[in-house]
């Protein structure tokens, strides 16, 4: 097989990698869970200049719907909840305080309050299961069509190179083309899948709280119905 073939073939693979890989991106920005990756595209305006996060604080996570942020300085703190609420104005931010104990100059273990910034993941009731629902469609179907613009744009080049294969190398080409598609094609798929299913489980989680605090309040209802009922009954007899 030409050179000129298996470049093509390579630049091919790349498009579809970069593809499918820039859907799953966009897919952990449409955040559910504390996703580190979208914090990536947060900037914090310091002093005129604006900077990535990860040089202006320290990130943790102690479970899947929150992060925790320490800013090297306190007086960027402002800053910092800015920067978020560009890239992300659907996570709820509080400021708090932890106290922790470090040893002082002279060797004593003193306790300090540290200020940080704690961002909680939204929750997906039913607004925010269509807005992302719909937009994974949006998104998938936005990589689907570049990937299927790419496979036309290359069956084009290989057409053209295809008087100087042999029909042996032409056929390896095909099976090769059709093994490169069937597997990005399924990676695509899974990713959607997965992103769907992860909407759909914070969803129920929803429903669940929500059927909770209902049956909650019928209970403190019936209660304080069953009390009303009793006071009445028992006026009657004075």
């Amino acid at each position: 097989m030409r050179r000129a073939t298996v470049n093509e073939y390579n630049k091919l693979a790349d498009k579809l990698a970069n593809h499918v890989g820039s859907m799953k991106y966009r897919f952990m920005n449409l955040c559910v869970k504390s996703e580190p990756v979208s914090l990536v595209s947060v900037e914090v305006l310091i002093e005129g200049k604006f900077k990535k996060l990860e040089d202006c604080c320290k990130v943790s996570k102690d479970d899947d719907y929150h992060f925790k942020l320490f800013p090297q300085y306190d007086d960027d703190m402002q800053a910092i909840m800015m920067g978020i609420t560009r890239a992300h104005p659907e996570f709820k931010q509080e400021v708090k305080t932890i106290s922790v104990t470090v040893p002082d100059g002279a060797g004593k273990d003193t306790d300090y309050k540290v200020k940080y910034l704690e961002l909680t993941m939204p929750e997906v009731d039913d607004e925010r299961y269509d807005l992302l629902t719909d937009s994974v469609k949006v998104i998938y179907d936005s990589c689907k069509a570049q990937m299927e613009r790419a496979n036309t744009r290359s069956k084009a080049v290989f057409a053209s190179l295809a008087p100087g294969e042999t029909p042996e190398d032409l056929k390896l080409l095909d099976d090769e083309l059709d093994k490169l598609n069937k597997q990005w094609n399924e990676h695509r798929d899974k990713q959607r899948d997965a992103k769907l299913d992860e909407i759909n489980e914070a969803y129920n989680r929803w429903l669940s709280h929500m059927g909770q605090q209902e049956i909650a309040r019928m209970e403190d209802e019936d209660a304080h119905g069953d009390g009303t009922a009793m006071r009445m009954r028992m006026s009657d007899f004075e």
